[in-house]
């Protein structure tokens, strides 16, 4: 049973991925031609690029801070800036206003998901941390799903202004509403010295144990495994779900398909894993990996059949339910496999790995052909595979295991 305490913090962390979702889906939304209308190839590489290269910094930093200053106030400071942004993103007729507004957003947003994650690992009962982990953490991708659904109905970019400014609405209200009654993490304040306050708080939050006590697993395997997953899942998600369409399928409609189909496979399967990574984090991460490398292999055997979309929606659905199981491994053991006093540090450094990459490869990509696009996401499955592998022979079981090593 959760305490109230608790229900805010779901409530606040689930509106802010939903918020992450929608922000990091205009940018794609944008360069298939909704908002501000078609753009030409170099601002529409231009426009996918800003997320991936703005997001980083927000969560690299913001990571820093929340060990510093604590989760809850940098949930103002996020909140602040992608609100900003949202309002300037709906008010925008041209492309600079747009891509400030997206650049301010995107740092918002980069900075929301470490403190939650530390927030939500810190704070929720142990045997109910994965499953809170993986089903929050989702909320991103029903974030994604829910406005490229509503920009599919639309056709007219004043719709998808008003869409996009209502939901952001909705979305604060919630917000404020949770985040003013949010408690900070009693483990942070605990790791700061401050020992009655944390005390008091764990009594609010009813933790009657903190797990079982685990020796500190190694700092070396679990960057190497944490970054090849990592790379691997974030990766292959954004160029499958975002980045395959504007430049492989171009047309709006199709495009805004391709990441609706996308989400709506991601979104289903977390709630999928939430039961079956709570039974276990090891051969849970293996099998995501290995199966999410299998579909792709699939995918690139039936290239020559991809143009037809009902080949190519089932597979793509399938990949990313697969996608949404290694997130959820992710999001899972990065909070769980560092202490509390530099957990946001360590996640967002963690982090920067994927979120170079990525970029880089949105970039490099352009100019592939399908076939080429497809292979490079096969490497880039089978670099996650291994760092699963590796996990399961040499890693710890973190199910249950007290994370204030």
């Amino acid at each position: 049973m959760l305490t109230q305490k608790q229900k805010y913090m779901l409530l606040s962390s689930s509106s802010g991925l939903t918020f992450w979702g929608i922000v990091g889906t205009l940018g794609p939304l944008a360069a298939s031609g909704s908002i501000i209308g078609v753009l030409p190839k170099s601002l529409k590489v231009f426009v996918l690029l800003i997320g991936p290269i703005f997001v980083p910094f927000g969560n690299f930093l913001m990571g820093i801070l929340s060990d510093i200053l604590g989760r809850k106030k940098i949930f103002i400071i996020t909140m602040v800036l992608y609100s900003a942004g949202i309002v300037i993103i709906s008010l925008s007729y041209t492309f600079i206003p747009l891509a400030i507004g997206l650049m301010i957003a995107e740092f918002g947003v980069g900075g929301e998901e470490i403190p939650s994650l530390s927030l939500i690992s810190e704070d929720s009962p142990v045997s109910q941390r994965a499953k809170w982990l993986t089903i929050i953490a989702d909320f991103d991708n029903i974030g994604s799903a829910l406005i490229a659904g509503m920009f599919l109905i639309t056709s007219n970019t004043l719709y998808d202004r008003i869409i996009l400014l209502s939901s952001a609405a909705v979305l604060i209200i919630i917000m404020v509403f949770a985040r003013i009654r949010l408690p900070e993490s009693y483990k942070w304040l605990e790791s700061r010295g401050m020992e009655r306050e944390s005390e008091m708080q764990k009594s609010e939050l009813y933790i009657d144990t903190e797990g079982i006590k685990q020796k500190k697993p190694s700092y070396r395997l679990s960057f190497f495994v944490l970054l090849s997953i990592a790379i691997s899942q974030y990766t292959t998600f954004g160029l499958m779900a975002y980045i395959i369409g504007p430049y492989e399928f171009p047309g709006a409609y199709t495009d805004n398909m391709i990441i609706f189909v996308a989400l709506v496979g991601a979104s289903a399967a977390g709630f999928i894993a939430a039961p079956l990574i709570s039974s276990g984090r090891k051969f849970f991460t293996l099998y995501s990996y290995s199966i999410g490398f299998a579909s792709t292999v699939l995918i690139y055997i039936l290239v020559p059949y991809l143009r037809n979309l009902y080949v190519f929606f089932p597979l793509l659905f399938i990949n990313m339910m697969m996608s949404e199981f290694g997130w959820a491994s992710r999001t899972t053991l990065e909070p769980e496999l560092f202490p509390t006093k530099m957990r946001g540090t360590f996640i967002g450094t963690v982090r920067l790995g994927p979120m170079i990459v990525y970029p880089i490869l949105v970039y490099a990509t352009s100019s592939f052909s399908l076939s080429q696009f497809i292979l490079l996401n096969v490497f880039l499955w089978g670099l996650g595979a291994v760092g699963a592998a590796t996990w399961y022979v040499h890693g710890i079981e973190t199910k249950n295991v007290d994370i204030n090593y």
